[in-house]
């Protein structure tokens, strides 16, 4: 894992910060600028923002695959961080992926994949987008879009097999729980969306084209509006279960069981649980969203100690 140095550089107060933030329990973080491991965007300025909950930011990361690479899911195992996404710049309503292997110790490229292709089925190929949704389960890397579902080699990351969504499945982010089930998430800006639960195992050894509705072993309602993405963990602030962040460029929300919500990292999309520490990545900093102006300089690739997690604050803004 990525150490977590204490520094006596901090940043100076930024968007999200209040007294309460200032006066938040000690912890690992934040971490200064030149701590975040990575080769550095050209286009940032050489100072991270201030967030609330920041103290429980540990390290951090930069993914420089492509001038244009906006991550939107990541999944961790070992020291090796799988990043999916997509490059913006380019016409609209492309928005092709890309997957991005890391070390998590240096923040080094292993390699990566873009575009990511392959067939359903035996139909014409087409083209991954935007890749909201990436998790790793012994069977292989799952990477989740709107209307497929593909996996991938971890170590080539490769297409060995796609499967199509059919509706009201959507794979705008993906989640394991602690039973090893795969759940699909569904996207919605004002209403609350629906989360499917599959099995791996039996996607796997089955000889199904099209996932339908009835494929899933089990449906969960009530995923909030403006959801990126999820994770499932015992975090003290209410029963296990799945968490899910809520996000835009500006501002990040966790919202768990029971409708606890706390501050979290601004643009945070995809999460990753992993031996009680908590993996996130932003697009905030992405240079498509970042050259618009106005977004905060935050860590692409974000961990967090969540070991004081009921200290942290609540939200002051909205997503």
């Amino acid at each position: 894992m990525v150490a977590c140095t204490a520094t006596a550089e901090r940043p100076g107060p930024g968007p999200g910060d209040d007294q309460r933030t200032r006066s938040a329990p000690d912890g690992c973080g934040p971490p200064a600028f030149r701590e975040v491991r990575g080769r550095t965007p050209s286009y940032l300025p050489r100072k991270l923002d201030r967030f609330a909950n920041d103290h429980a930011l540990c390290a951090g990361l930069w993914v420089r695959a492509d001038q244009a690479f906006v991550p939107q899911s990541l999944a961790i195992e070992g020291d090796t961080a799988w990043v999916s996404g997509y490059d913006g710049g380019g016409p609209r309503g492309t928005l092709l992926c890309r997957v991005v292997r890391l070390d998590l110790r240096s923040g080094r490229v292993l390699g990566q994949a873009a575009p990511i292709s392959g067939s359903v089925g035996g139909r014409p190929e087409v083209n991954c987008r935007h890749g909201g949704g990436l998790v790793h389960t012994s069977d292989g890397l799952w990477l989740a879009e709107g209307q497929r579902l593909w996996r991938l080699d971890p170590e080539t990351l490769g297409v060995q097999r796609v499967w199509g969504l059919a509706d009201p499945l959507r794979g705008s982010f993906a989640v394991v729980d602690d039973a090893g089930l795969i759940g699909l998430g569904e996207f919605k800006f004002e209403r609350r969306g629906r989360l499917d639960w599959f099995d791996p195992d039996e996607l796997v050894s089955g000889a199904a084209v099209d996932l339908t509705a009835a494929d899933a072993v089990r449906r969960q309602r009530g995923v909030p509006p403006m959801a990126q993405g999820a994770f499932w963990a015992d975090l003290g602030a209410g029963p296990p279960g799945v968490w899910f962040v809520t996000s835009n460029t500006r501002c990040g929300v966790l919202v768990g069981p029971g409708r606890a919500r706390r501050a979290f990292l601004p643009g945070a999309e995809g999460t990753a649980w992993r031996n009680g520490d908590l993996w996130t990545v932003s697009e905030s900093t992405s240079r498509p969203y970042y050259e618009k102006g106005g977004r905060p300089v935050v860590p692409m690739v974000a961990r967090f100690d969540v070991s004081g997690f009921n200290k942290w604050v609540r939200p002051q803004c909205t997503a």
